[in-house]
């Protein structure tokens, strides 16, 4: 089974939680504000370590308006496979169980709930039906205890002062790493006896260097005079990665899972029983790895056979994985609000186009509070620069510029409307920025200003805006060496100065004529357009 949702009521900083999982991967992104302690202190109530723990006077949600006396966390699990609870290990859990419509799986609930009763804290652990009543049971303790056993939660975070990656000659893994090596052999013949031994290692090497317990570095010897994976070692491992990612065996997935159960024993920690499912929780592990080995790591970690979740603000990070396993947590009035697009939020076409033009080119655009959406590069060259020297510093209000022309509009707008950030769209005044407007206009929130997501320049592109307003001699400069009068049109005086210099280029020019004349010449509607954008972003928190 796997955890397929969370709700917290009243719990340390969290006022309330409803949170929907994958069975996979869940990252978890969002300002320092947003709960990530208290989530992870909730989760932990699923370890071994915190078997049917009891709620102190700190564990109860308090700010300045509000302060709970009664504090709650619901855990559902669901199957993973149909007839999962079939399995030996499963079926005393059947008598908590019910089917749940929307899933067309079998759910059970496990609930910890604790009040104070005049100065006393009581806390219960039981489950609860469809309807969220308690379940009596007369062997409650032991089945909560089971399915802890089979789902147990593990905090993985690095305990090593060291720059050296310890390597063990446990003869736990041993096995599990001869098995996994032939499999990986036998469904590959890119790969040399060498090739997978290296990479082998530097898996284990990656895995020992989050898990080995400082106290307990007597168990492990070093092997050979530099202990660190070699970059041919993490390579190889990278090229195993490539075959792990196209290939879907379970086998391999199960020599995988013995290398991780049998490091976790070396580490002391209790063992994973047969048909377990770990959720394996990482936090900022961009602060303790290099981020090639990030990279290398997580897609080695992806493959396990594991629910993972991993919180970051490491934007390599989030590159690595696909859309829906991305959580916005955002802090409103009302508790804790997880945005995300959900398995069949996207079409499959605007994923492809997000995952490239943000994930893959701009990924710490997913950590924005707002973004400004304009139509091509000049625009970003040159408003950000405009906006600092009106006063407004776009990076630091959490505002990324963004062009949309080979993206598309709609998919952006889509995606942020579901990630719960905030946009602007700039656009030109020619007949393609009249189809972005009403864009806009259908895709806005409903009973919102459209001013407040809209702003059309007007003028057909933004150097015939700028022309017309102020910086005319800054062309005529740029193209023919003169601030005089030239008999021609306005657009072959812009098509000069363009064919002479570059767009990025004219974007210095009229930047560095601003610093010399002045803030007061930035045209009225830019600065107007930089306010709201400013505002939008302070609304999200």
């Amino acid at each position: 089974m796997y955890l397929a949702s969370v709700d917290i009521h009243g719990f340390r900083g969290i006022k309330q939680l409803t949170l929907r999982l994958n069975r996979d991967s869940n990252v978890l992104i969002g300002e320092n504000r947003w709960g990530r302690s208290s989530l992870i202190s909730a989760l932990m109530l699923l370890s071994l370590d915190n078997l049917f723990y009891q709620f102190v006077e700190s564990d109860f949600f308090y700010d300045e308006k509000y302060q709970a006396d009664l504090a709650s966390i619901s855990f559902r699990f669901t199957e993973s496979f149909i007839d999962e609870l079939k399995v030996e290990q499963y079926q005393p859990l059947t008598k908590v169980v019910y089917q749940d419509s929307t899933l067309m799986k079998s759910v059970l609930c496990y609930q910890i709930k604790a009040d104070k009763r005049q100065n006393k804290i009581v806390t219960h652990h039981f489950f609860t039906d469809m309807h969220g009543n308690k379940i009596t049971l007369e062997n409650e303790s032991a089945m909560i205890e089971l399915l802890i056993t089979l789902n147990p939660a593990m905090r993985l975070k690095k305990t090593i002062n060291e720059d050296t990656l310890p390597i063990t000659n446990q003869p736990l893994s041993t096995y599990y790493l001869t098995q996994l090596s032939a499999q990986l052999a036998e469904h590959s013949t890119q790969f040399s006896p060498h090739d997978l031994e290296r990479g082998v290692v530097a898996a284990k090497a990656l895995l020992e260097y989050y898990l080995v317990d400082k106290k307990r570095r007597y168990h492990y010897k070093y092997i050979a005079k530099n202990p660190s994976p070699s970059m041919d070692e993490w390579n190889s491992l990278d090229k195993i990665n490539d075959l792990l990612d196209d290939l879907d065996s379970d086998y391999i997935r199960i020599m995988l899972m013995g290398v991780f159960g049998a490091i976790l024993t070396a580490k002391g920690n209790n063992q994973l029983q047969p048909n377990a499912m770990p959720i394996l929780i990482l936090e900022e592990p961009e602060s303790q790895l290099h981020r090639i080995l990030l990279s290398v790591g997580f897609r080695l970690l992806k493959n396990f056979p594991t629910q993972k979740f991993i919180t970051t603000n490491s934007s390599d990070l989030v590159s690595l994985f696909s859309l829906e396993h991305i959580y916005h947590l955002m802090r409103k009035p009302s508790g804790i609000v997880a945005m995300s697009t959900g398995e069949n939020g996207l079409t499959l076409t605007d994923k492809r186009k997000i995952m490239f033009h943000i994930l893959y080119r701009r990924a710490s655009a997913i950590f924005s509070r707002c973004w400004l959406l304009v139509e091509g590069e000049t625009e970003v060259w040159l408003l950000r620069e405009l906006a600092e020297q009106c006063g407004f510093h776009l990076n630091s209000e959490g505002i990324e510029l963004i062009e949309f022309a080979q993206c598309g509009l709609k998919p952006l707008i889509k995606y942020a409307n579901k990630m719960g950030i905030h946009w602007h769209v700039l656009t030109d005044g020619d007949i393609a920025g009249k189809k972005y407007a009403d864009t806009v206009r259908s895709l806005c929130p409903t009973h919102h200003e459209v001013n407040n997501y809209l702003t059309v320049l007007p003028a057909r592109d933004i150097e015939n805006f700028l022309f017309k307003n102020g910086f005319s001699h800054v062309y005529k400069m740029m193209g023919y060496g003169t601030i005089e009068h030239i008999d021609l049109p306005v657009h072959k005086i812009i098509q000069k100065a363009i064919h002479k210099s570059s767009k990025p280029d004219l974007a210095i020019a009229i930047c560095d004529d601003v610093k010399e004349r002045g803030v007061d010449v930035i045209p009225t509607l830019l600065k107007y357009m930089f306010n709201r954008v400013v505002k939008l972003a302070k609304e999200s928190y």
